[in-house]
């Protein structure tokens, strides 16, 4: 006879079980009678955020970049990738480096774009693809629904002109005067203002996420309304739709990296970041009362804050570290906002804290262990942990690191450096592990230098070639 297992709910493992049946007759001898097979799936909506340690990985069609004035009548210029591997092939791959989790990045202006030109089946047909994939295989999908990175392709991201942004569809820059027209096209500089002497309240990100916050008036094909209504109802809307009856779905994160770069950001700001964020939750009740999935909200991590301002609308902060200050206002004027639509679900929704973190490695006279966070980020951390607290329960927010990769030999930050040893990734891997907070590591795309894959969809190796990326990973 085989080994017997508890076949209860909480305690079988997941995976494949042959359940056999045997009767036993008088004389003690057994004889079988059935055997089925059982399978238990995981079930992500319910798994501690702790457990997620997963990677990001790029869809092609899902991140499409366009350029400006082309569309709808030029083909999409995709993302230099190579030849992609089938979506199965690659998942294969991440379920056998023992992870279990990963997060989708997609761009509200890739679907706008397939949308625009008729195709909006080929970025839905996608999204299905990945998340029926990711049932069978038993691997949490987190979607990121709305990434972007330096606003939209749009505009350039530095000056030297030889790289875009990515997200948001043109339509969301017309009205801010982001757009020029031809024959003076050329695109505008993210951190470049557009008026000669006009500083930062004249740079296409201060402009663009300034009028974001205030939920400003857009038109997509001839409908004017605001932009977080745009939002939800061209792409979020498709995506929740496509994937919340998914056992594989862990659930959404609302918004990458909100308010990347600007440096006059105030306490107003904050509260509109928080509004969006009720906005798009309640949004996702709506649409499907019986969800039962996770949401995933962000602090603007690169906010520049202004020490002076913030102190005087909240007095009791004065004299506190910029990372207390930051955690304090993520909790009052972000996570109230979000608590209070999450109460009202009934327990449909649960949220997380997630966190992009691109440290430094520990410089050589540093107490800390060689390959360890910096402690300037630990210290953010630690204030999050302190300050996240769920209104109801006061148990802390659940906290994932949605990105991190970066690493170099000094204190100095560069983000071309890739990790050269196991004992960099260890030591985040580590120290996750040590405060509970579950991972994506960044990224699976080869269009990175630090990705786990080269260009060709080989194991990417160190510079030194003792170890690949993805065994990096595999040893936790």
């Amino acid at each position: 006879m085989g080994t017997s297992i508890n076949i209860s709910p909480t305690a079988m493992t997941t995976g494949t079980h042959l359940l056999a049946f045997y009767a036993v007759d008088r004389v003690g001898n057994t004889h079988p009678v059935k055997q089925i097979r059982i399978i238990k799936q995981i079930d992500f909506a319910t798994l501690p955020v702790a457990s997620y340690h997963g990677i990001n990985n790029d869809d092609r069609i899902l991140t499409t970049r366009k350029y400006p004035h082309n569309y709808p009548n030029k083909q999409p210029p995709h993302v230099s990738f190579p030849n992609q591997l089938p979506v199965e092939t690659r998942f294969k791959e991440i379920k056998e480096m023992g992870l279990n989790a990963i997060r989708i990045n997609m761009f509200w202006e890739a679907h706008r774009w397939y949308k625009s030109d008729g195709k909006a089946s080929t970025f839905l047909n996608k999204l299905e693809e990945i998340a029926s994939t990711a049932d069978s295989l038993g691997l949490g999908i987190l979607y990121n629904v709305m990434h972007q990175w330096k606003i939209s392709s749009v505009i350039y991201s530095s000056s030297a002109q030889n790289y875009r942004g990515a997200g948001f569809p043109e339509e969301c820059l017309q009205p801010l005067g982001l757009v020029r027209l031809p024959p003076n096209d050329t695109s505008y500089v993210y951190d470049v203002p557009i008026t000669e002497g006009g500083g930062e309240a004249s740079m296409p990100r201060s402009i663009f996420w300034k009028n974001f916050v205030k939920n400003y008036n857009i038109t997509i094909d001839g409908v004017t309304k605001p932009i977080w209504q745009h939002l939800w109802d061209d792409h979020f809307k498709d995506v929740v739709a496509i994937t919340k009856d998914h056992p594989s779905t862990i659930g959404y994160d609302l918004l990458n990296e909100p308010f990347e770069g600007v440096a006059n950001v105030d306490a107003n700001d904050y509260d509109g970041l928080g509004r969006y964020y009720a906005y798009i939750t309640s949004k996702i009740l709506e649409l499907d009362p019986k969800i039962a999935k996770c949401i995933f909200f962000t602090s603007p991590l690169s906010w520049r804050l202004d020490h002076r301002q913030i102190e005087s609308v909240y007095p009791d902060l004065k004299g506190k570290s910029w990372q207390y200050k930051q955690a304090e206002l993520t909790k009052r004027l972000l996570l109230d906002k979000i608590v209070a639509t999450i109460n009202n679900s009934n327990g449909r929704l649960k949220v997380a804290f997630a966190y992009n973190i691109y440290g430094w490695a520990t410089p050589s006279n540093s107490p800390y262990p060689t390959g360890y966070i910096h402690p300037n980020d630990l210290t953010l951390l630690d204030e999050f942990n302190r300050a996240l607290v769920s209104n109801n329960n006061n148990d802390p927010i659940p906290k994932v690191i949605t990105e991190f990769n970066q690493s170099t030999a000094t204190i100095a930050f560069d983000p071309t450096t890739e990790p050269t040893t196991d004992t960099y990734v260890n030591g985040y891997l580590a120290h996750f592990k040590q405060k509970g907070y579950g991972w994506f590591y960044f990224n699976y795309d080869p269009n990175y230098p630090w990705t786990i894959k080269d260009s060709n969809y080989n194991d990417r190796w160190n510079s030194t070639r003792t170890m690949t990326f993805k065994q990096m990973l595999t040893h936790i």
